[in-house]
């Protein structure tokens, strides 16, 4: 273990338990699960990767024991038959060091009645959550009587008893983020009357049964832990002076072994994206740590190792979540501990992969795409090492180079410009999305490490390719800039995103964004001109600017660039440019408007694929494979997902 973390990799206990280490990964969900069903081999896989990546503890969730709609159906939490599947999690993750709990919850009002087939959805009161750009609109509840809490309590208690005879070190009460508990404990979400309702100490009468229940059923000895929220961030919401008084209570009662604060009701400080600043709500868990003396846990954008011993250092928390971090990088913990910080792959907070587009797919990573596939993408050794020549590095390419090389391979990489990864490099000049130049740092370490011949400033002809004579050529040249042919569109006044952001051109005070991308892109471009005063418009033809990002970093954007004065104007083309003037065209009504005194017209669009050089080589070489944009425009996803592809195999 390195000097630099005298705290991080120190053992530490929670009741009777020993972490080997502070760093743990929260509860979420991977989506490698059928609907409240036992884990799966998928879900074992790829907790099993963290623990062998050295992390101290691992959280999982969400586990639902009761039904969330008064269709009351049982869950596989309601049955002892879970218990072979939970213990097959638990033995995987104690094949390590690492210790594994189990958060049991209920999504409450967060649920979808027409999701889950029907009844309607509970809640402490029938009161609908407050979430703008939710991945399910919101629905109101029906208050839970007597009955639904008396059942609700027996069958935690009964699912917690399950999780301790299946090998699990603890189970964590989920009552965060507005969900079922949580709605009990809220101010904005709890209107009852009866015992459960009113004071706070009415208010936590549900939490502190369900402890009692699942106390009652785990013993003295088993770990149990509540992970709250500190602050709801909403109006009339819990504060952190009211957690602080949950924190007090709970220690009180004596039947928890530690308190895990968190942030938000709702939307993005549950998973706080790029736009926020690093560990941007530790300052919750100091507050509760101020008042109680059990273990305070802390999450939120902890993406770095240094970062969290000095959070440990300063005493504001005692365990370090760093959930996306381990998302991004399982073997972070033990890169850390042995000083290979160098090698650590930092999340970038983008959430295209680990939240997604209403996260209907499985967990993935932007730069890892290893993530949710463990067991299935592994780097074998090459049988016949061979000369292979990558031509461009952007993420595509770097990536092919990266498991290329991992695999014995002699690779050379050559890229036209004078860096490696300029388009992220642009990209990471817009507010928020800084975090991009880590994609840079990484790969361009590991081209040093990994003995990658890394040419910049070359431009690959066919000709220079043959003269080569590699065994595999890999093309990844990436898409050009386009602006759309319209009317006008050739105009001094029209411009391209990527000039805007590298400040290439002059962008004058009223400012119209034709947005053809859909996804981050448009709004970037908008928050960027706005943040230096410029009066925006941005145009889409779709519903919604962004349509395409996760819930967490649309709703963030959307607050930064409407702060700014942004006008959006949906379902709206530019269909020609006149001057100083553009025509916009509905797309539904065909309506046309005119808008006046424009002094710069910025089209944001993926562009068009570069592939020129692979059509051309196409039948001239012994093998040759296409990846990332040079194939079509996507995102940095899909261009590392293709890298990894075909780097295991050529």
């Amino acid at each position: 273990m390195t000097q630099e973390f005298e705290h991080l990799f120190t053992h530490f206990k929670v009741g009777e338990l020993t972490i080997p280490n502070r760093i743990f990964s929260s509860a979420h969900l991977p989506r490698l699960n059928s609907d409240f069903g036992p884990p799966s081999e998928k879900a074992v896989r790829y907790y099993q990767a963290k623990a062998k990546g050295g992390i101290g503890l691992i959280i999982t969730g969400g586990h639902y024991p009761v039904w969330p709609t008064t269709l009351a159906l049982p869950t596989a939490y309601q049955s002892d038959d879970i218990i072979p599947a939970l213990k097959a999690m638990a033995d995987a993750v104690h094949q390590y060091d690492t210790k594994i709990f189990c958060q049991l919850g209920h999504p409450g009002n967060l649920a979808s009645s027409r999701v889950l087939r029907g009844g309607s959805i509970l809640s402490a009161s029938n009161i609908a959550r407050k979430e703008p750009f939710g991945p399910l609109k919101p629905e109101i509840p029906r208050a839970m009587d007597l009955d639904d809490i008396k059942r609700t309590m027996e069958i935690f208690g009964q699912a917690a008893r399950r999780v301790k005879e299946s090998g699990y070190d603890g189970v964590e009460v989920d009552a965060m983020y507005g969900k079922l508990t949580a709605s009990f404990l809220s101010p904005a979400f709890n209107n009852r009357t009866d015992q459960y309702g009113g004071s706070l100490e009415n208010r936590m009468r549900f939490l502190m049964e369900l402890i009692d229940s699942i106390r009652e059923n785990v013993g003295p000895h088993f770990i149990v832990g509540v992970r709250f929220t500190a602050d709801e961030f909403i109006d009339n919401g819990t504060t952190l002076d009211d957690a602080k008084e949950i924190a007090k209570r709970l220690e009180a009662a004596g039947k928890v072994n530690y308190l895990f604060p968190c942030a938000g009701a709702t939307g993005a400080p549950h998973v706080p994206p790029s736009y926020y600043p690093l560990a941007p709500f530790v300052y919750l868990a100091a507050g509760i740590k101020e008042v109680v003396t059990l273990p305070v846990f802390c999450v939120g954008r902890i993406n770095d190792p240094v970062l969290a011993e000095r959070i440990l250092a300063d005493h504001q928390a005692d365990m370090i979540g760093m959930t996306r971090a381990t998302i991004c990088d399982p073997e972070m913990p033990t890169k850390a501990r042995e000083g290979r910080l160098d090698e650590v792959r930092r999340c970038i907070g983008c959430l295209e992969g680990c939240v997604g587009k209403v996260g209907a797919l499985p967990i993935s990573c932007a730069i890892n795409p290893e993530i949710g596939r463990e067991g299935e993408m592994v780097i074998t050794p090459a049988v016949s090492p061979k000369k292979v020549m990558v031509v461009g590095g952007g993420a595509a390419g770097l990536e092919t180079a990266r498991v290329a090389a991992l695999r014995g391979h002699k690779v050379s990489l050559y890229e036209k410009e004078e860096v490696l990864a300029r388009e992220l490099s642009i990209a990471a000049k817009s507010t928020g999305r800084e975090d991009f130049e880590e994609v840079t740092r990484y790969y361009t370490y590991q081209m040093k490490l990994l003995g990658v011949d890394v040419y910049l400033g070359v431009t690959v002809t066919p000709e220079f390719v043959l003269k080569e004579n590699p065994d595999a050529v890999v093309v990844a040249t990436g898409a050009l800039p386009c602006i759309p042919e319209i009317p006008g569109a050739d105009g001094p006044n029209v411009v391209e995103m990527r000039q805007v952001l590298q400040e290439e051109v002059e962008v004058g005070q009223n400012v119209v964004i034709a947005d053809c991308q859909y996804h981050i892109f448009g709004l970037d471009i908008a928050d960027f001109l706005a943040e230096r005063g410029k009066k925006v418009e941005l145009l889409t033809a779709i519903d919604l600017a962004g349509n395409m990002l996760d819930h967490y970093t649309i709703e963030t954007i959307y607050t930064r660039v409407l702060s700014h004065g942004v006008i959006m104007t949906p379902f709206t083309g530019c269909k020609a440019i006149k001057g100083n003037s553009v025509i916009t065209g509905n797309v539904l009504t065909s309506a046309e408007r005119e808008i006046e005194g424009v002094d710069t017209v910025v089209f944001c669009t993926d562009g068009v694929a570069n592939d020129s050089l692979y059509r051309s080589l196409t039948g001239k070489v012994k093998e040759l494979y296409q990846v990332g944009q040079c194939v079509t425009p996507r995102k940095l996803l899909d261009s590392v997902y293709d890298g990894a592809l075909v780097g295991r195999r050529l």
